[in-house]
């Protein structure tokens, strides 16, 4: 199944507890069949309402008339779906555990008493009737008023962070051959913006001030600038020209960057090029399988970092064999590709000077499979999502989401040969303005020498 199929059958299985609570609560404390019936159409068309929104994920035409409507005003649509889907998630981790053991003391309970021998009928004197709601229904049905304290709660809570943005602490990574002139450089990574339907100038005008007031050596950007349309790159640019580094702003591309902009086979790539030349226009250094260095002297002749910036690799490499960018299509342009990426690596590392300390751009995190073979220092990506914005929970540190599956590097920091990976959880959306339990990111870091080891 496609990641669109994925997301929907996740939606079903999530929302099939809370809705059978409801129906039980419903059941147990209404007594009145019409006024039931009533009740539980109100209940059906409210979340059917409330989810509308998201339904045109699945429905690609009228999903596109989303970019005339403000961004602002789309997120404030989205996010009772986005409680309620929230709700839902909350619900099935609460509730499933409780229905199983109850399934479970039913199903033991049954067994016991057909293998129990009847026994002989007794005349019983009468007893008053059941009360409305008896001890069992009350326990049973009861887990139907979590759901909508929990809506509420969830509301409340994602309205007040709608513009939230997760700024970890500054970490300190080691790099090894790093100068003494460039212990302590500071780096402000941005990825996965994703402007479009969802994110427009306010929202990217916020981030490029909340990068600004870190106060970085260095800004990178880590690829899907834009979400599926050229349109949406004017207000990126006008939004991130206003970052500010000494050092510079450097950007990768990532796949949403080409597939959105088909503007190959210029310089050998499928797409892409106008929103690079977009970029380059405000000052914005993009390396599409190259390598430039920054450093501590203005003409940056001693004491560099060498950067190095991987396009998205497709089929061959990122490069076209032959044939219109018609090509970049398909399940294909989507795979991380391990071969292709080793052969860029290898000739863009043969472009480093022995002993120079090296940050390499790469949207696709799981580039870094490749990585502790050339030694690159740190690695900074993004593409995941977190997840895929849905994260479950997490489990031995990993995140569990809609797609953790598909990666060997969800989120965070990672370390492996003494080369270490950074998987920012990205700014923007993909597909529907929903996260949850994975909110939107700036990473920052601080490059330091490695301790002499005894």
């Amino acid at each position: 199944m496609g990641f669109r199929s994925n997301i929907l059958v996740l939606l079903v299985v999530f929302n099939f507890l809370p809705l059978l609570a409801l129906y039980r609560a419903v059941n147990a404390w209404v007594r009145t069949p019409s006024r039931r019936k009533i009740m539980l159409a109100l209940i059906g068309a409210a979340i059917l309402l409330i989810n509308i929104p998201v339904s045109l994920f699945w429905l690609r035409s009228l999903n596109i008339q989303l970019n005339n409507l403000p961004a602002s005003t789309l997120r404030l649509i989205f996010f009772p779906a986005v409680a309620w889907q929230t709700t839902a998630v909350v619900c099935t981790l609460l509730l499933a555990p409780a229905y199983l053991l109850w399934a479970s003391y039913r199903a033991a309970r049954k067994i016991a008493i057909s293998v129990k021998p009847s026994p002989a009928p007794v005349d019983l004197p009468a007893v008053p009737a059941a009360p409305a709601v008896s001890r069992r229904s009350f326990v049973t049905s009861g887990a139907g008023l979590l759901v909508p304290a929990i809506f509420g709660t969830t509301a409340v809570q994602i309205y007040q962070d709608l513009d939230a943005v997760d700024i970890p602490p500054e970490r300190a990574i080691p790099i090894p051959y790093l100068p003494r002139s460039l212990d302590g450089m500071t780096i402000v990574q941005l990825s996965d913006l994703h402007a479009g339907p969802y994110i427009g100038q306010k929202e990217m005008d916020h981030w490029v001030s909340l990068a600004n007031q870190l106060h970085p050596d260095l800004v990178v950007l880590t690829g899907d600038i834009i979400d599926r349309s050229l349109d949406s790159l004017p207000e990126a640019l006008a939004a991130l020209q206003g970052l500010r580094a000494p050092l510079g702003i450097i950007a990768t591309l990532g796949n949403h960057d080409l597939s959105s902009d088909r503007s190959g086979p210029q310089n050998g790539f499928y797409g892409g090029e106008n929103v690079a030349q977009g970029l380059e226009s405000i000052g914005v250094r993009v390396l599409r399988n190259q390598v430039t260095t920054v450093g501590s002297s203005p003409d940056q002749t001693q004491d560099r970092l060498a950067v190095i910036g991987l396009d998205w690799m497709v089929n061959s490499g990122g490069l076209v064999p032959s044939g219109p960018p018609a090509l970049a299509t398909g399940r294909n342009f989507f795979q991380y590709q391990s071969e292709v990426t080793r052969e860029h690596l290898s000739r863009l590392a043969q472009q480093v000077p022995p002993e120079t300390p090296t940050l390499l751009l790469a949207h696709h995190p799981d580039t870094f499979l490749e990585v502790p073979a050339f030694g690159f220092g740190l690695t900074l990506s993004g593409h995941t999502h977190g997840g895929g914005q849905v994260v479950f929970f997490t489990w031995n540190g990993v995140p569990v989401g809609i797609s953790s599956a598909q990666f060997k590097y969800v989120s965070g920091f990672f370390q492996e040969k003494g080369c270490s990976l950074y998987v920012n959880r990205g700014l923007g959306y993909f597909g529907v303005p929903i996260r949850i339990n994975c909110p939107p990111e700036i990473s920052r870091f601080r490059l330091t020498r490695p301790q002499p080891t005894s």
